[in-house]
């Protein structure tokens, strides 16, 4: 990140013309590089925050597919023992 050097007024810039035109083309030429550093950092922050979605996103959905695949087996583990005692009652 680059510092910004302030330009500041000079003096007869508030009554010539060129001079005071040619510090506001060098302070807008100041502004547009610091605007495209911050855009740039804002882009790698952008980049970094949806790579960290993304991942968490992955995590969540393997985290529901594990909890899925344990219910199905707790669910089928209470059926085969729910049926197995209905049946040895009615060969009784």
């Amino acid at each position: 990140m680059t510092e910004m050097t302030v330009i500041e007024p000079v003096s007869g810039e508030e009554t010539n013309l060129e001079l005071h035109t040619e510090l506001c083309a060098q302070r807008y030429t100041q502004l547009i590089k610091k605007f495209d550093e911050v855009d740039l950092r804002l882009g790698g922050i952008e980049k970094m925050l949806t790579d960290i979605h993304e991942q968490i996103t992955q995590q969540q959905s393997d985290q529901t597919r594990t909890h899925l695949k344990w219910a199905g087996a707790v669910i089928t583990a209470l059926v085969a023992i729910v049926s197995g005692v209905v049946m040895s009652r009615l060969n009784q």
